[in-house]
């Protein structure tokens, strides 16, 4: 799907972005600050993701962080703390009141790998304005008024159809890897946040992929984001 990303292209994709949000923080005078804006996109597997995400990217001009990209760098110590080490002393400091925050809240869990993601999201959102998939985006970024959180959502069936399509599998091949997809998407969530991923009040947006086209689905966020100021 969208966020299969080759490891050698993701550590060129992390090299760049490290450069680039270096040289924008010596750009920057000492006490100017800039704000920047996310959509957290959650979704349920067989979604149109394929064919939503890479639009929204186009219709925001913002840059996707998927779970292949975000693994990476949370997997690599040394990746983690360069990309940390982009933000000034004063914005590290408030990611970790951030973390510490989340972690007393019981918004997340105090376990290594989300902890290290959590570290990460929030130095992305600190850098620039970004699309943001799956991982727990929208719990970690829950109490943050910068974007909007999203759902993906549609019918077992729809879905199983969209990846009989986009996989070339047959109707039962496609019905297995959906419900296994579910379980362990579920598995993650539960595992980290101790929440039930499908409360649809833990979003901004929801939206059925099977009846609502690509393109009214970005132009409703990007529509929305503009509502609230955040201007994309």
């Amino acid at each position: 799907m969208y966020n299969v990303i080759p490891e050698s292209i993701a550590e060129q994709i992390i090299a760049r972005k490290i450069e680039e949000w270096n040289d924008k923080r010596k750009l920057l005078k000492q006490n100017q600050t800039e704000v920047h804006h996310f959509v957290a996109v959650t979704r349920d597997f067989g979604c149109h993701e394929e064919e939503i995400i890479p639009r929204l990217e186009e219709t925001l001009s913002w840059n996707v962080y998927g779970k292949n990209l975000l693994n990476h760098i949370a997997e690599r110590e040394e990746l983690s703390r360069n990309f940390l080490e982009t933000l000034d002393e004063k914005k590290q400091t408030q990611v970790d009141d951030w973390v510490n925050y989340l972690i007393h809240s019981g918004a997340v869990l105090q376990k290594d790998y989300v902890l290290r993601i959590t570290r990460l999201m929030e130095a992305i959102v600190r850098n620039e304005n970004a699309i943001l998939l799956g991982r727990g985006a929208n719990f970690i970024l829950k109490g943050r008024m910068e974007g909007l959180r999203i759902k993906l959502t549609a019918p077992f069936e729809s879905r199983v159809e969209n990846i009989m399509k986009v996989r070339e599998l047959t109707s039962i091949a496609a019905q297995q890897l959906v419900r296994k997809m579910d379980i362990e998407r579920n598995e993650f969530i539960n595992a980290y946040f101790k929440v039930d991923p499908n409360t649809f009040s833990e979003f901004d947006l929801a939206f059925n992929t099977s009846i609502i086209s690509t393109d009214l689905i970005c132009e409703t966020i990007k529509f929305v984001l503009k509502e609230k100021g955040l201007n994309p």
